[in-house]
């Protein structure tokens, strides 16, 4: 108690000091924060600036780009979309439409995305902008690409490594018999009341058990006190180890490959290693081991002088120590980063990811048959291999693919968002007439291997259903109230809202004339059937699935996100947003005549629960351009874009 009452003294006090600082201090202690890498309690200050002046351009230009680095893109975009509003002279332009493109790629959203980045094209005649034209047009392309892909899924199941995921970061590197090599950015010293900064954080490397996560054990002899350690790759003998050594305080955070010798399990002392690489003033990082015909190769990445952009991928002839004849991989670099590699000595596959090539979303990755005298096709390895956000660091063994991603991540702590995910390819199982076991046997281990099967078929399905949105007419359900609890049914909503069309067609076209009213009747036509009606149709389909699931003994947690056109007051919104969820759990709860109940009632026969995890957003997410004129119900009501604020949201869910 003690200790809860000291953290609260120190929150109104900080409160108390920010209230009284002027906005020039306040930005001081911004660039002070910056310069020492404390992103937390710079984001504290900026928060504090904007209630001061929300007006001024350049902090919400400057903040926007902070929170896009720490990975807080919803609230990024919410900035991005309010200098955009502001920024009537298109100062900041074509960066705004540039940041707001990737930002809705980065959410799925292609189609918004593509108009964005039109808008960046338009500074097309304007020299110094060309770099962002450049990649605008790039990313029209990629999102052309991602609409034809997106539902052109591989058949290999897709869950976390049981046992691993926490709410540290961490990339899977190599893998050594039953173990895998992994890195993991963990805070030094923490507790409850740590700040989150960079300093507070060292990546390390671990070894553990490559199917449940258990048996983390440290690689004491060649992790660092004070660098980032990370990237480890075996040689084919498995003699050397090759890795990346960062250092912890540099802001250009300056890389080295090192080597240590591996014999009987034990790693010696690191050496640096030497021939073509570790130049100073430049990174060398991510090496990956690879044998084409009896000659060894080191595959790595670095922004050294000859590559094309950020990080590029160069390989070189490797002897134990010392590595020659260093050259840039050409076809695959680009002007922006290429980065950890993988060579599968069997395929003779070059495995990488991209943020420039065709992709989802973040980083892709991508592969290549290598050769170092022919150039090859460049495949991007599709869904469920990548996601709209980073994916990277894919590695393999003789049946399985490990991918380190972000994506479907709940973590509080925005410093590390990636966890590595087991990729299993999904086969009918055949029965085989030469077993000789009994046939009550066969057919049981058939039955349970099915069942593993269609587990991980059904997870699957489940991932790719999210997120499930579900649309809500204005002030439903519980219009005029400012309760946060609703007893209505989401099914009673959704008829009403669907048997509203014709409300909403000539609402919206009212006044227009000829080509005009027919777009906006279109328009509306398309929000109802591919927006509202497809929701309902996800919610059925997502829960026959979690029935399923749930009878198999899995426990979930759904997490929701309410959202509410910016109509109302905001403190209303915020309600509003509690009552819609209120209503799609009212569905759930009564869903098939309570069917599930006894899931989110934990009973004593019962293995599996169901539980919920609630995030209302009210307004704050919404689109700065939708009107907010109650007095414009054409645009603030009935508009395509209004509608499609008024929503709930199941945005994941966590397998317990």
């Amino acid at each position: 108690m003690y200790r809860l009452f000291i953290i609260f003294l120190f929150i109104n006090i900080t409160t108390a000091f920010l209230a009284q600082t002027s906005k020039r201090e306040l930005l001081y202690l911004v660039q002070l924060n910056l310069e020492q890498e404390d992103y937390t309690e710079a984001e504290i200050l900026y928060d504090s600036i904007l209630k001061k002046d929300s007006l001024n351009c350049k902090i919400l230009d400057d903040f926007s780009l902070l929170l896009i680095s720490t990975k807080k893109i919803e609230k990024a975009k919410f900035m991005l979309e309010k200098l955009q509003k502001l920024d009537k002279k298109n100062i900041y332009e074509p960066k705004t439409s540039l940041n707001l493109g990737l930002i809705s790629k980065q959410m799925g959203d292609y189609e918004k995305a593509i108009d964005y980045f039109k808008n960046v094209t338009i500074f097309r005649k304007k020299k110094q902008y060309i770099q962002y034209v450049n990649k605008g047009k790039r990313e029209i392309e990629s999102c052309n690409w991602a609409i034809e892909n997106k539902k052109d899924t591989l058949k290999y199941s897709v869950n976390k490594i049981h046992g691993l995921s926490t709410n540290d970061s961490e990339f899977g590197h190599a893998i050594d018999g039953k173990m895998l090599i992994i890195s993991s950015l963990k805070c030094k010293n923490c507790d409850d009341t740590s700040e989150i900064s960079s300093e507070n954080y060292l990546n390390k490397i671990y070894t553990i058990n490559k199917e449940n996560g258990n048996q983390l054990n440290e690689i004491n002899s060649i992790n660092s006190k004070i660098n980032h350690t990370s990237n480890g790759t075996f040689s084919t003998d498995r003699r050397y180890f090759y890795f990346s050594n960062c250092d912890a305080k540099s802001t250009s955070k300056n890389c080295k490959i090192l080597v240590s010798n591996y014999e009987h399990g034990i790693w010696s002392n690191p050496d640096t290693l030497i021939g073509e690489v570790n130049e100073k003033k430049f990174s060398f990082t991510m090496p990956a081991f690879g044998t084409i015909k009896g000659t060894d190769y080191l595959f790595f990445c670095s922004d050294k002088k000859n590559g094309k952009g950020e990080l590029d991928i160069f390989y070189g002839y490797i002897t134990g120590k010392t590595i020659k004849k260093v050259k840039e991989i050409s076809n695959i670099n680009s002007i922006e980063n290429e980065i950890t590699p993988f060579f599968d000595n069997n395929t003779s596959m070059l495995y990488f990811s991209s943020t420039w090539l065709n992709g989802f979303g973040g980083y892709d990755i991508h592969k290549t048959l290598f050769n170092p005298n022919k150039d090859s096709e460049i495949l991007n390895l599709g869904i469920p291999f990548n996601s709209t956000n980073n994916d990277t660091y894919i590695i393999k063994d003789s049946t399985n693919f490990y991918v380190t991603s972000n994506r479907n991540h709940t973590s509080e702590n925005k410093i590390c968002c990636s966890d590595i995910y087991i990729l299993k390819p999904i086969i009918k199982n055949k029965c085989d007439s030469t077993q000789k076991q009994p046939k009550i046997d066969s057919l049981k281990f058939m039955s349970e291997n099915l069942r593993i099967i269609e587990k991980e078929k059904n997870i699957d399905k489940l991932e790719q259903l999210i997120p499930v949105s579900l649309y809500f007419h204005n002030d439903i359900p519980n219009p005029k109230t400012k309760d946060s609890i609703s007893y209505i049914n989401y099914l009673e909503t959704y008829n009403d809202y669907n048997h509203m069309i014709s409300t909403y067609t000539s609402n919206y076209s009212k006044g227009l004339l000829h080509l005009k009213k027919i777009e906006a009747e279109k328009e509306i036509t398309n929000f109802f059937q591919h927006n509202l009606q497809k929701g309902k149709k996800d919610l059925d389909e997502f829960l026959q699935l979690l029935e399923i699931e749930l009878k198999l003994g899995t426990s979930f947690e759904l997490i929701f996100r309410g959202y509410a056109s910016p109509l109302a007051k905001t403190d209303y919104n915020k309600y509003l947003s509690k009552r819609r969820i209120n209503s799609v759990r009212n569905y759930i709860v009564f869903y098939k005549n309570g069917i599930l109940l006894k899931y989110l009632i934990p009973q004593a026969n019962e293995k599996a629960k169901l539980t919920f995890r609630e995030e209302p957003l009210g307004e704050y997410n919404a689109d700065m351009l939708v009107s907010d004129n109650p007095y414009d119900l054409r645009n603030s009501v009935y508009s395509k874009k209004a509608a499609l604020e008024r929503k709930v949201e199941i945005i994941g869910f966590r397998v317990l």
